[in-house]
């Protein structure tokens, strides 16, 4: 597989230089093939429900890629109800960037970033991003939509993507404080979404499509909510990626049928799962889905468990159909990633407490500025809360962040003193 790894890598790197067309198909028949793969061909020491979200994110960004022409450009927080009203494919940022990562094809783009001045440490999810547009191969959506929340970043990517391509870009703001005030703020810049996206798409609002996808949002989150208490005395196994593929499924995909069948699997396959002894691990942040000495310790292990991701229950929060666009914006306000640190402290240190967790891992992505810069505190207050933290330090997508000895060294001393105590 190493020897597979580098040659893909090395083509990819070479017609991403010189042949960024070849380069885009090259990565769209890429994702198709594993999307086959993962039909026909599923990790059968997974659940139903998780071969299952395999499928639906590969399908996702495939249609997203295949039809930029139908496409909106997002960010991962954004809420995508209105766009599916408009019968908008999401190209979410960090997925697009997250999969050149799982086709081993990084290199070049940060490359290209950097060399147009983007700087080194910048988020790499958003540098990657950015070096595929610089070379024209990031497809060009027909929008752009996204929010500030949860990365400064944001606020500079999507932006200079839209005056690059000349596409329009919509910025909804979401203020730091968390309160009724922020949520009525955050609604009106949604409302006003509607006739930007009549106006920007030609297209007229489909209120039934639109209706449709709040209430699919609604039942994905009580389902998952439901979800979330079954893991304190269920088990069932998943991966790395599949925690990946199902923060994205819980941001950008919320509101599809596909995430609330998703939902529905998972929910059947808890309830009818058993407990297994092992060490309960809940992890913070993104994650590095595809680095080998990781990936090793954790996917579809019951000695070391991943039980929870924060980013994938940071807004599990009551949808009300009556008042689609307020509910939508408490998503945003009310993420435990909004705000001070200690909302995410504490919204994790809750979710700790109720499923019974060993220890916990924050991943600190390179160019995270927020999470790097608060993981002591991070890490001070949820010990002094009972929990064991390590401080990982990494990178989710770029290689050439990543020390491969020292990450394992770290992990197997973190998990080793779990087994201590």
């Amino acid at each position: 597989m190493p020897n597979l790894e580098k040659t893909v890598s090395d083509y990819m790197y070479d017609k991403t230089y010189n042949d960024p067309d070849v380069a885009r198909k090259r990565l769209l028949q890429a994702y198709k093939a594993y999307a086959f793969k993962l039909r026909y061909f599923p990790d059968k020491n997974l659940p139903k429900s998780r071969q299952y979200l395999g499928r639906i994110s590969m399908d996702h960004i495939i249609r997203a890629y295949d039809h930029p022409e139908q496409s909106a450009l997002t960010s991962l927080f954004m809420p995508n109800e209105i766009n599916k009203a408009f019968g908008l494919h999401d190209l979410c940022a960090e997925q697009f960037a997250a999969y050149i990562g799982g086709a081993w094809s990084t290199k070049a783009y940060v490359e290209i970033a950097e060399r147009a001045g983007i700087a080194e440490t910048f988020c790499s999810y958003h540098k990657i991003l950015m070096g595929a547009a610089v070379q024209g191969i990031l497809p060009k959506p027909k929008v752009i939509v996204n929010t500030s929340l949860a990365c400064d970043a944001n606020n500079l990517s999507f932006r200079a993507i839209s005056n690059l391509y000349g596409v329009p870009q919509y910025y909804v703001d979401v203020p730091y404080t968390q309160s009724p005030a922020a949520v009525e703020y955050v609604a009106d810049q949604l409302r006003k979404l509607v006739p930007w996206l009549e106006e920007h798409t030609g297209r007229k609002f489909d209120e039934q499509a639109f209706h449709e996808a709040i209430l699919n949002s609604k039942h994905t989150i009580e389902n998952m909510q439901e979800v979330l208490r079954l893991k304190k005395d269920h088990y069932l196994p998943t991966t790395l990626t599949c925690e990946l593929y199902e923060t994205l499924a819980l941001h950008g995909g919320l509101g599809s049928k596909e995430s609330l069948r998703y939902s529905e699997k998972l929910l059947h396959d808890y309830r009818h799962a058993e407990a297994r002894p092992g060490k309960r691990i809940l992890w913070m942040h993104t994650n590095p889905f595809g680095q080998n000495c990781v990936k090793e310790l954790f996917n579809e292990s019951e000695k070391y468990q991943l039980i929870a991701g924060d980013i994938n229950f940071d807004s599990l929060v009551d949808m009300d159909p009556d008042h689609p666009f307020e509910s939508m914006a408490r998503r945003l306000v009310y993420d435990i990633i909004n705000g001070p640190v200690t909302n995410r402290i504490n919204g994790v240190r809750k979710t700790a407490d109720a499923l019974d967790i060993d220890g916990i891992i924050c991943f600190c992505h390179w160019g995270c500025k927020e999470t790097c810069g608060a993981s002591s505190l991070i890490k001070e207050q949820l010990e002094q809360a009972g929990y064991p933290t390590l401080i990982l330090n990494g990178d989710g997508v770029d290689p050439s962040n990543r020390n491969d000895g020292q990450t394992q060294t770290r992990v197997e001393a973190f998990l080793e003193m779990l087994e201590r105590d």
